[in-house]
């Protein structure tokens, strides 16, 4: 079953609401004007009892108030009993008024002349002991409520309808930003990302939300701009060595070689193919942390994968003539991958040798700090220039796009050491001076210190 509108939902709320309000205000000018004319009557009829008793008092015939005038049956109807439940006096036409059955006010039936309100009450004692009761007719009393209810009966319900009419027209005029936000988000996709929704009044919950959404909108545009930029340079990456492959094997076959040459081809294609095969495994990193894959946690101690990552560059450094030099390592154990981790600071130690000059030095230590494990990568190379210290960690940046190329770089290492360390926690910084080389930090939050 179809579900109801919100501004259908919200006028049947509203309506519902209102004429419950309406019909318990009526009610209630209903009751407290009853009442109040009540009062008033039994009020007149206090005071006619009191100038009865007091008539009743005077003397004259027990039987027969004395000096009861005769108007006073035209609005009034008396009757007197005596203690033995005899009439000793009744008003003309009173003959259907039964006996009291207690003293007070009460509203009775009286056949042929309708609803009287009654008050009864003893007068005297001894032998002069009487009952007297007093009645007058509610045809007035009548009159004036139903004329009442009959304004109630108009005027509410057609208030409440109204209201309800102004409830459904308000409840469109409030919902219909809502309408415009899902016409233009309903336009909005990856072709045409750079369209906002219109923000209203920014201080009401409608300006917030669209602002909101706009908000995501932008990120949205900026993730999908990674992502084509991502794409773009990924498939850009990976021609290079494919079309280095295909070069090789075309020239191989353009003519007979000897065996030496079509040797020296072979090692040339897997040379290409073990970098296609990095850069594909650099890219399923990027792409599982783009998926918002998670680690597996458990201790170990830091110094393993950094002394690892140190003794696997031993021997690219030494091929470029650069000092590796392993400091002292925090004493500490940290929750994660430990192979992520050695891959992170494999890529950091061998981004410094590749831009470390033949005779520098590349040092890796590291401390503590509040509590934090921080390992330095320090190099002695030509520094990074400041326009571009804050993008060395973006996928495929190279400060250096030639020298990189040169060494097989993709411009992936520094991203993937971002990424594996945040995913640990952590944060990756960098430092640089240029002409004076470069400093990278990783920190990261220590678990248990090694016993």
């Amino acid at each position: 079953m179809r579900r109801a509108s919100v501004r259908a939902r919200l006028t049947a709320w509203y309506g519902a609401w209102l004429l419950t309000t309406v019909a318990g205000l009526g009610a209630a000018v209903d009751a407290m004007t009853s009442r109040t004319l009540l009062r008033r009557i039994d009020a007149m009829l206090d005071f006619e009892f009191d100038e009865a008793a007091e008539r009743l008092a005077a003397g004259g015939p027990a039987e027969e108030p004395a000096g009861t005038p005769a108007a006073f049956h035209d609005v009034y109807r008396m009757r007197v009993w005596t203690p033995d439940d005899r009439a000793a006096f009744e008003s003309p036409g009173l003959a259907g008024l039964p006996p009291p059955r207690g003293e007070g006010h009460a509203t009775i039936d009286v056949p042929s002349l309708g609803r009287h309100r009654v008050v009864a009450g003893p007068v005297g004692a001894g032998a002069r002991r009487r009952i007297v009761q007093i009645a007058t007719p509610l045809a007035s009393f009548d009159a004036e409520m139903a004329a009442l209810r009959g304004v109630l009966w108009t005027i509410l319900p057609a208030g409440a309808v109204a209201a309800t009419a102004g409830g459904w027209w308000l409840a469109g005029r409030a919902m219909a930003p809502v309408g415009r936000m899902t016409a233009a988000a309903r336009r909005i996709s990856a072709e045409n990302l750079g369209e906002r929704i219109e923000v209203g009044h920014e201080g009401d919950e409608l300006g917030r939300l669209a602002a909101t959404l706009n908000a995501m909108l932008d990120r949205i545009d900026r993730a999908f701009a990674a992502a084509r930029r991502f794409t773009a340079d990924a498939a850009h990456e990976l021609k290079t060595p494919i079309a280095s492959i295909r070069a090789e094997a075309e020239v191989a076959l353009i003519a007979r070689r000897t065996p030496e040459e079509y040797a020296e081809t072979l090692r040339s294609v897997v040379e290409e193919a073990d970098r296609l095969t990095r850069l594909a495994d650099r890219l399923l990193i990027l792409a599982a942390d783009d998926a918002g894959a998670t680690t597996a946690r458990r201790p170990f101690p830091l110094d393993e994968p950094v002394r690892t990552a140190v003794d696997r560059a031993g021997g690219r450094a030494a091929s470029a003539g650069v000092a590796l030099r392993l400091g002292s390592i925090p004493d500490v154990e940290v929750l994660g991958d430990p192979e992520l981790l050695r891959q992170a600071f494999d890529n950091l130690i061998d981004n410094a040798i590749k831009y470390t000059s033949a005779g520098g030095e590349v040092a890796v230590h590291g401390g503590l700090r509040d509590g934090r494990a921080v390992v330095e990568v320090v190099d002695t190379g030509p520094g990074i220039p400041p326009d571009a210290l804050g993008k060395v960690f973006d996928r495929f940046y190279r400060a250096d796009a030639s020298r990189s190329r040169r060494t097989g770089g993709a411009g992936l290492g520094l991203s993937i050491v971002k990424a594996v360390v945040e995913r640990h926690g952590g944060r990756a910084e960098a430092e640089s001076e240029p002409g004076r080389g470069s400093l990278f930090r990783v920190v990261l939050p220590a678990a248990v210190r090694k016993n």
